[in-house]
């Protein structure tokens, strides 16, 4: 799965160099936002109450409450996750 993904990419890349992507404006930023969420780098419930220092029941009250945003689904897992960056962005704006 990983090798056509990889080919899929270097096509667009080719593409892109050679000047015709075939890609629309509007296409072009959903790839770019796609990528984007694709690397970003998501933690389990586990992780992020490890990286906070609270248990899981304190966790969800801080999701409860709207001070940390709700995970999400990603297919093919069976747990919610969340984004590292958003896990930190909370425990910098706890720090302050």
């Amino acid at each position: 799965m990983l090798n056509t993904i990889k080919k899929l990419l270097l096509q667009f890349v080719s593409d892109i160099d050679a000047g015709n992507s075939n890609l629309t404006d509007e296409e072009a930023l959903q790839l770019l936002n796609t990528l984007k969420a694709i690397h970003e780098p998501r933690i389990s419930k586990y992780q992020a109450c490890q990286l906070l220092g609270v248990s899981r029941a304190t966790f969800d009250n801080l999701v409860r409450e709207g001070r940390l945003p709700r995970g999400t689904k990603q297919q093919g897992f069976k747990e919610l996750s969340w984004k590292k960056s958003e896990i930190m962005e909370y425990v910098k704006r706890a720090k302050e």
